[in-house]
């Protein structure tokens, strides 16, 4: 299975203000040349070990079509709203399958701050789930999701922090998880402290897909089945 090593000069390096950051610098902290992370990406049927429920997809299916209803395809809709068209899909994934699991240590969490361990940058994720505990210091970060538009450049980098953040913090050697997506398209980064896995993109909407729920189902929901084993496996 191809992967991307860490460089063991990592923990030795001083990072700077997330703000700062280039891609030649975060290639530098980071120990790896993007070019080799995206000719490295691997299929996302790799990384499902569980297959989401039919009902499961089903209500997320018809949540998709009130939105697409309401608001709008998020590529046809006009630049100034793409964003928040975006957050609402991403929201309607997220939200459906964690409340499917009916468990009380799994929470959606929105606009949460991670912060990293040396204090140096301090970075809002849109979407995060938590393994909660009685001690809120000790909640367990699960997953990060960064539904942005914009330069795929910058969110990588972004998300490839905000996961070595995240796996600092839980100081619990246990994989991380993270989401690129336009809301359409989606991939998969893993991080074990040691390694990183980037999946190919994923889609989860395609236009016109109102009336086409059967092919949706069979051949779109990838992504929903990656979620689900994730979650499953804690």
């Amino acid at each position: 299975m191809a992967h991307i090593e860490l460089s063991s000069n990592y923990q030795t390096k001083l990072m700077p203000s997330f703000s700062n950051l280039s891609q030649q610098q975060v290639e530098s902290l980071l120990g790896f040349k993007f070019h080799e992370f995206y000719n490295n990406q691997m299929p996302i049927e790799e990384f499902i070990t569980r297959t989401a429920p039919k009902k499961l997809k089903e209500k997320i299916f018809d949540r998709f079509i009130d939105c697409i209803l309401s608001e709008g395809y998020p590529e046809a809709t006009i630049s100034s709203n793409n964003e928040l068209v975006i957050i609402d899909n991403v929201g309607i994934i997220l939200q459906v399958i964690v409340s499917y699991f009916k468990r009380n240590d799994l929470m959606l969490l929105r606009k949460q701050q991670i912060p990293s361990k040396n204090k140096q940058f301090d970075k809002n994720m849109e979407f995060v789930i938590v393994q909660t505990t009685n001690n809120v210091e000790n909640n367990r970060y699960l997953l990060v999701v960064e539904p942005k538009s914009g330069s795929l450049e910058k969110r990588l980098i972004q998300l490839l922090w905000i996961l070595k953040s995240t796996w600092d913090i839980n100081n619990d050697n246990k994989i991380v998880y993270g989401f690129l997506t336009t809301g359409i398209n989606w991939q998969l980064i893993i991080y074990d402290g040691k390694s990183w896995k980037f999946s190919k993109p994923s889609s989860v909407l395609f236009e016109n897909m109102e009336e086409q729920e059967d092919q949706w189902l069979q051949k779109n929901t990838q992504i929903l089945d990656v979620i689900y084993s994730i979650l499953s496996s804690i």
